[in-house]
């Protein structure tokens, strides 16, 4: 999959070990194996539903969004990029990541 991000600086943060470990700690290395994911992967579709990556689709006040599991806590939180269907995850060939957190 094609892989965006929401600025310039989560960019240069993610894509980069030692900035991804100044600033997520000890989360940084599961991030670094989910970004090697979505890049291996053709499409949403092939990112499994189950742990560790544990692929899911959000509702509520974030439902056009989706997310995978960086910890226990952990989200990266990204949405479809460009034209896609809902309905078909192997339409879903570029995401964009907006951003880690514990929305819980």
């Amino acid at each position: 999959m094609d892989v965006y991000f929401a600025s310039r600086k989560d960019e240069l943060v993610l894509t980069n070990e030692r900035l991804r470990k100044s600033k997520h700690g000890n989360i940084a290395d599961s991030i670094g194996n989910r970004l090697a994911e979505f890049e291996a992967a053709n499409s949403l579709e092939e990112i499994p539903m189950t742990p560790p990556p544990r692929r899911h689709k959000l509702s509520g006040n974030m439902a056009n969004y989706w997310s995978v599991d960086v910890s226990k806590n952990y989200r990266i939180i990204f949405e479809p990029y460009g034209t896609w269907s809902e309905h078909d995850l192997s339409s879903i060939t570029k995401i964009k990541i907006l951003q880690i957190c514990d929305y819980h």
